[in-house]
Formats: structure tokens, sequence, C-alpha cells
């Protein structure tokens, strides 16, 4: 067994402020120096766009660019050029050195003389911490200068592009051997492998398939009964069963649901917020995760998921139950910015356009985007359907049995804090001109808020609500911001569509803000991005990676797709099967690539190093949910209990719920997840980062969850009754690793037990209390954290059975 410590580390990361945290999935530590004649990568333009920009437009160019009535210091800060050239002082950056950087001392106000923004308008902590980072990236920069009337979004090459082509339904390859084709994916490989020279790996064994398709579909290990079940099925149809039992679990849509949350950027919590105002948690977010599952688990047909969660509101009015408003948590439960509408908006665009149609359209809030066709008008274009939406108090929805005792003594809770906010809003409007006691009483609203929030969270009798945005009464059309700068306003633009995905004549949007006629624009069969998207995240999640390796960009930046006629299948076929995942996932696994084996061929490794062409299965690692959900599965602990309120995972006692219920705090996710590459919560984020370090195998060897399942594997029943060793470390294989151990396992595993002390001394083990906000300090008892405690020692077997959860066996999938 080869112990995660022994694999070569890849990427260890310390992010050293919230915006590093930001952007600890996007970038290693390496540092890239970029210059003209290196293209950048979307993930730096996409930070530079949406944090560094906004920051010179909004505080420098007025002294450093052409705009400027007189330039500061000689310095222009409107171009790289003028960046690296810099001022009468020298170069205003040293790329991947921002200690030797003058801009970077000029906003940190170390130097009396050297203060940029000028007269006390320092920036934020938060907007420093960005530079400081751009710098460390080695400053990638995408401006040019372009000049007057030179668009590139109308450039022919952007419009040629691939992804903007209306999807075909090519025909299915003939092949040389028929043999090995399943379904007419088969072909589609076969076809791109023969033209490399190379064939196919042959069919897993069945051990391999079952594990595999079980992971793939509930996250979950195979049951020994339903191991046993396959191995005795010898029926053409064997596999087909297991895929169709494993899509009719319910916990199919707590596999599939937590990638969409992934896309969703999904939290509990709002990130930055003025806390004066409002409260930092997110008490109804639930309510969107639980409808995301049920979405799946219901095979909810895409064209309508996409409906619902841009404009549920706009839908089935008749309806008395409106459980499909939660839908609406897709556009809601983004990061609030302080109370920054441009930025929430901006949020809103983000999630929408890379979500739905794998588009930067973001990087069209300053300017014409740099590389795809979208002009800095259509980002307005949206920009004016989000800002004619007005987000209301959250509403009620689902069933409420408002006679018995428990919503009763909800109910007087509730009514008593809406009493004393509306008591305190009084008191500070007759105290305004008094300072101190409008202080006091902000000091008492946010008490009050926060006991508020708690009973939300917490109360198992209050109603499920959902956050809803509505259409102003008055929807109007926006400005473009001229370089992004909301005070600097140019022509209005009309509420329609994107440009390069619409016909010639576009029709303005006319039905109140927009959002029913940019849903169905979105999930139209002509439009030639949605369908192919999304096809492309689901092969990803089976094939450990996409067609196109960039599933949230498909424009000019992406690369260019494997299989572009199978992408295009996949997508008409899709659509005919009336957007049903489901039966794409059917499609996909019935066929013999997805069935292949993963033993490694030299020369084809050769050709094809990166298995673009599929030759043979990937070898993909579990995601921190497979991980730590297998292995309370594995020691039978693991607690089924579907929906409802989040739950604390870091806690003592555990809580066993699917990690899909646990408690995410947009600016706190606990290490554990980060150290596993869990979905940063604050962008839309299609396909997770994979990194390998040390701490993911000092959690096995030292998490007491995981120690405690290994006890829970020796106290099982069926591990008791058993008599012969070889028997026991027979069951542990195939418990754990789903297959029975060869005889040197057994031989190894005998070994260890027999030389392992039964005495073992364990030294006192404390566990620090979870990092956490103050204010998120205030939260029940199930939310406290784990006291200092001691560990009981572990008998041999139970070592040995933790020896096995932490080989590489266990958290990997072939």
């Amino acid at each position: 067994m080869e112990s995660l410590l022994e694999m070569p580390v890849l990427t260890a990361m310390q992010p050293a402020s919230t915006f590093a945290r930001r952007i600890v999935f996007l970038f290693s530590l390496t540092v890239c120096f970029t210059s003209s004649a290196q293209p950048l990568t979307t993930a730096q333009t996409e930070f530079f766009e949406n944090k560094i920009r906004p920051i010179f437009a909004n505080n420098c160019y007025k002294c450093h660019s052409p705009q400027a009535t007189k330039i500061k210091g000689g310095l222009f800060l409107d171009t790289r050029e003028g960046l690296l050239k810099g001022g009468d002082t020298g170069p205003a950056i040293v790329p991947g050195d921002p200690e030797k950087s003058l801009l970077i001392k000029a906003v940190r106000y170390t130097d009396e003389d050297l203060q940029m923004p000028p007269k006390g308008q320092k920036l934020s902590d938060d907007q420093i911490a960005d530079l400081v980072t751009w710098v460390k990236m080695g400053a990638p920069d995408p401006r040019v200068a372009v000049t007057s009337g030179t668009n590139q979004f109308a450039s022919a090459l952007s419009r040629d592009h691939w992804a903007f082509k209306p999807i075909k339904n090519p025909s299915v390859p003939d092949v040389d051997d028929s043999s090995w084709i399943k379904t007419p994916v088969d072909a589609f490989i076969v076809a791109k492998l023969q033209a490399s020279g190379m064939k196919p790996n042959p069919i897993a064994d069945k051990r391999t398939l079952i594990r595999r398709a079980t992971f793939d579909l509930i996250g979950l290990p195979p049951t020994q009964q339903e191991i046993h079940d396959f191995l005795d099925d010898d029926s053409p149809e064997a596999f087909a069963k297991v895929v169709d039992r494993l899509l009719a679990s319910p916990h199919y849509g707590e596999r599939w649901g937590r990638y969409w949350l992934d896309t969703a950027r999904y939290a509990d919590t709002k990130g930055e917020v003025n806390k004066n105002k409002e409260d930092l948690h997110y008490p109804d977010a639930w309510s969107y995760r639980d409808y995301v599952i049920r979405a799946f688990n219901e095979d909810m047909p895409f064209n309508k998921f996409i409906m619902e969660q841009i404009a549920a509101d706009k839908l089935n009015l008749t309806k008395t139950n409106r459980d499909d408003l939660a839908a609406m948590g897709f556009l809601t439960l983004g990061e609030r910015f302080n109370g920054n509408n441009n930025d929430i908006i901006n949020d809103r665009i983000d999630v929408v356009t890379k979500g739905f149609l794998g588009l930067t359209v973001t990087c069209a809030r300053c300017h014409d985007h740099k590389f795809d066709p979208i002009p800095t008008r259509d980002y307005y274009s949206l920009h004016g359907v989000f800002n004619s939406s007005i987000e209301v108090s959250p509403v009620v929805i689902g069933k409420t049995d408002y006679s018995i005792a428990g919503y009763r003594d909800y109910a007087r809770r509730y009514d008593s804090f809406e009493q004393q906010m509306a008591g305190l809003e009084l008191q500070k409007k007759a105290s305004r001109e008094n300072r101190p006691a409008v202080k006091a009483i902000n000091e008492a609203e946010e008490k009050v808020r926060a006991a508020f929030t708690d009973l939300e969270l917490t109360n198992i009798y209050a109603p499920a609500r959902a956050m809803v945005l509505e259409d102003s009464p008055q929807p109007k059309d926006s400005p473009v911001f001229i370089h992004g700068e909301a005070e600097n306003k140019g022509d209005i633009v009309p509420r329609q569509f994107l440009q390069i995905l619409s016909p010639p004549n576009r029709v303005p949007f006319h039905i109140g803000s927009g959002r029913l006629e940019l849903a169905i624009d979105i999930a139209s069969k002509s439009n030639p991005l949605t369908a192919r998207v999304i096809v492309n995240r689901i092969w990803m999640h089976h094939f450990d990676e996409g067609i196109v390796t960039t599933p949230d960009d498909f424009g000019n930046q992406s690369a260019p797709p494997s299989h572009p006629e199978l992408l295009d299948y996949l997508a008409t076929r899709f659509m005919a099967d009336g957007w049903s995942i489901k039966k794409l996932h059917r499609l996909i696994m019935l066929s013999s690539v997805y069935q292949e084996s993963c033993e490694d061929n030299p020369r084809y490794a050769q050709i094809d190093p990166e298995n673009r062409w599929l030759w043979r299965a990937n070898i993909r690692r579990m995601d921190f949910e497979e991980v730590r959900d297998s292995m309370l599965a594995i020691g039978g602990k693991l607690d089924d209990t579907m929906f409802g309120r989040p739950v604390n995972l870091g806690s003592y006692p555990y809580s066993t719920r699917r990690t899909i219920y646990g408690y995410i705090d947009r600016l706190n996710v606990p290490e554990i997840y980060n150290q596993f590459d869990f979905a940063n919560p604050e962008i839309t984020m299609g396909k997770r980062y994979e990194t390998i370090v040390p701490q993911q195998s000092l959690f096995l060897m030292n998490s007491p969850l995981v120690i405690e399942q290994a006890r829970n594997l020796v106290d099982r029943s069926d591990f008791q009754s058993l008599t012969s060793d070889e028997d026991r470390v027979t069951l542990l294989y195939e418990l754990v690793y789903q297959r029975e151990p060869n005889p040197v396992e057994i031989k190894l595993g005998l070994n260890f037990v027999a030389n392992s002390p039964a005495d073992e001394s364990v030294p006192k083990m404390f566990i620090p209390k979870q990092a956490r906000p103050k204010r998120d300090q205030r939260l029940e008892a199930s939310f406290a954290s784990l006291p200092t405690g001691e560990r009981k020692p572990l008998t041999p077997w139970e070592k040995y059975a933790h020896a096995l959860l932490q080989a590489n066996e266990a958290i990997f999938v072939n």
C-alpha cells in the first residue's frame, strides 16, 4: 500500500488573505512572468478584469491615464507598458516581487512621501491584498493599446470559433472493428484511436465496474450484497441493471447536486457584509441546496432547470405550492460585496453566463472582451436585466403544520424579534442627532438580527423559505459604465441577449426585467452553447476530464474539443431525449469507453500521454465529499437522512450526515475542505483544481473521524463473528476496497496484526477550536467546537483497519 505521504507534492499553498484565498484554487505559487509574447490563461485574465482593472479605473486613471488633465509623475497606469515603464521614479511594478514594486509601497502608505491614492483615500485592505497577489502572480495584464475603431470582438476569427457555430448532428463513424462498439459513443472514440494507430483497452473486471459506477453516480462504495448480486448476474443486461438502480437511488441527487452547487458558488453565508445593516448568514440557503438535489433525483429536464433558476417567479403562476421558487437561490446566494449593487449584479451575470453558457462575459465590464465577441454594450444589456430585478423578503414554501406546539413557540419568538426591530428603528429615528445613542442602537440591532438568524438556522419548526427576485415595477435599461466606472456613464443600451448568440435582428427584452426572456434564450435548442456546456460537464465528471478541458470557458481562449463530433452528437441526443441528464448518464456509462480497464500501455502513453483519446480509463482521486462519506459508509455509521438545515461537520460529537449537508461559511471554509480541493464558494467553479499535499495524508492518519471509522470496522458484528484471521483480513479488504485480497496481501495483513503490540500507548490529543469569525460563535450547541480529549489506544486489528483506510486505494477510483 502506497501512502499519500509517499506521493510527490505537486502544490502546497498557504493563503495569506481573503483575496489570496479566493484564487488559491486558480494559481500555484510558481511565479509566471507574463509578457506580450506569452498568452494569459483564462483564470489570469479573469482575475485582472474582476479585481485589478476596477482598482485602477476607479482610483488611478483620473491622474494616470490620457483622460487626466495633467499626468502626475509621468506615470500611466492604463496599459501594461505604462506600468512596466513607470514614471519619474522608475517602474511601478516588478513582476513577481511586490516588495520591490513602487506601486505596492505606495498603496500600503508605509512611506509618507509616497502614498497612492493621495489625500487619505487609501485603498481597502482587500484591494491592497489583491494587488499584492496580482504582482506575485507576475502581474498578468491583458490590456493592449487599441486604435480607435478596432474592436476585436467583431473580428472574423472570433465569430468563426467552433463554439459559436450551430450544433450539428454528425453521422456515427464507420470503424474497421465493430466488436468493441456498445453504443454510438464508442464509434466516435474508436475512430479517433484508429486514426492515431491505437486500440482501446479491454473491458474492466466486474468488481472494478461496480465500484466505478457506484462512486460515480452516488458518491459511495457499493455494499457487499450489491457486489455479489452483480457478480452472480451473468445476463447481458447485468451492468445496465446496476446503472439503472443507481440512477434511481435518492443518493444520486446528493452526489450530482453537489457538482451543480460548485457551479452555483453555493454557501450558507454572504461573504463581506456591513454588519450594522445585515447579518452574515443566509439562514434559508439550504432550501436551494435541497431544490437542486430533488431536481437531479427527479431528472428535471435541464431546460426547465435553467428556466426556474433564472425566472421561477415568472413561471407557473397558478401554483399554490411554490417550491420551485427555491431555484432562485442560484441568483440570490452569491457574495454581497459589502452591499455594492453593481458588484452583486456582476456576480449574477457571471454565474449565469459561465454556468449555462461557458462564457466569461464579466470580462466585458470595463471594455470590449479582449478575446471573445462580447462587447461592453452586451454586458450592460445584461446589467439592465438584473438591475431591474429586486430582491424581496424570503417567501415561505412547502407545507407547514401551524397547529403544532413547536411551530407556535417559533412563531411567538419570530414575532418578538420583529417587534424588537421595529422598536429599535423608531428609537434610531428619534435619536438621529445623538451619535452615541445611534451606535448603541446599531449594536442592539445586530444582536437581535443574530438571534433571529439563529432561530431560522437551527429551529426545526421554522418554515422553509425561498430567496427570490422579482421584477422591478419600473424596469429600465442601463447605461454603459465607461472603464467600468459607475460615475462615468455612456450610452444607454437595451436589455437583450448576447449579440453573438442572437439572430441578426435582435429584439430587446420587453417582459418586465427581461429575466424570463433571458432564460428562454439560454434554454433554446438553437443556442449553440447551452447543451454543449452541460454535456461536457457530465462527461468530465465521468472521465475526470471534459471533451473541452475548460468547462467554464468555451470562448476563444478555451482548449479545442478532443472529440468535436462526439460533443455535438451528445448535445443533439441530449436535447432530443428531452434534456434528460439521466438518459445521458445511461448512454455514456453503457459504452465500452466508460467500461475500459485502466491498464497502462507504454507505447500509447508516448503517443497520447494525457489520454485525451481515451485508450484507457483514467484513475481519479475522490473529492472530499466522497472521502468523508465513504469512510462513514465503510464504518457502517453514515446517516442517510436527506434534506434540511445545514449541520456543522467539524464539531464533536461528529455529525454522520452526508457532506453535502455541511455548513459552508464563504469566508471561512474549514481547512480540511481546502486541503482536499473543495470548490471555492466565492466563484463559479465547474471544475475543481486538484493538488496533492501532505495535509491530505495527515488527515487520514490523525483525524478522529477516520480513526473512529477504523474502530467501527472492527466493531461490526460480521467482523466480530469471524474466527479465522484470514477471513478477517478478507472482510476488511472487501469493506474498504470492495475486492478480495491476494495471497501476498493476506500474509502482509496477518504479519501486521501479529507484530502490533496490543498495549501501545497513545498520547493525549488536543483538538484545537475551529477557527471561525467571532460572529459565528453564537450558534447553538450543534455548532460547538471539540474539546480537549484523550484518544484510547488502538487494538492491533483497529490499527490494521486504520492502515487500510490510509492507503491510496481507499481514496482513488480506477
